[in-house]
């Protein structure tokens, strides 16, 4: 027989979420950003909702054909996170250089501003209330 309409629709959204995901959009959180899909812009549903899997036999050429599109597809993966993870560290070591050139210049700004404040407290008073007197 039909299922009861309830069980024919996917479930919502936050409930297909996992836990983590789901606990950041009952509080407001926005929701990570979700990756289109990578079937070749095919929508799966969970758990095989829809699609029956036919066994193929392991010498047929369909088998082979889908074996070899798999292994481009896996490859493909893994050159793409690859040069994802060579790009992320480059950008560390920037950002680190970066870091580091700040920090000589915060260094640089201190020594500079202590040397300042060391000739202004050597002035004497009545050259302070001039100046003063000068800027009103």
């Amino acid at each position: 027989g039909l299922a009861p309409p309830d069980e024919q629709r996917p479930p919502p959204a936050a409930a297909a979420a996992p836990a983590p995901a789901r606990a950041l959009a009952l509080r407001g959180a926005p929701a990570p950003a979700r990756r289109p899909p990578a079937a070749g812009g095919r929508l799966r549903l969970p758990g095989g909702v829809g699609t029956a899997k036919k066994a193929l036999d392991k010498s047929s050429s369909e088998y082979r054909v889908r074996r070899e599109r798999n292994n481009i597809a896996v490859r493909k993966s893994r050159d793409k996170a690859k040069q994802r993870n060579a790009e992320t560290q480059q950008k560390v070591l920037e950002l680190s250089s970066d870091n580091e050139r700040l920090r000589k210049r915060v260094e640089q700004l201190s020594r500079e501003l202590e040397t300042l404040r060391g000739i202004f407290r050597q002035l004497p008073e009545s050259s302070l209330v001039k100046a003063m007197g000068s800027c009103a």
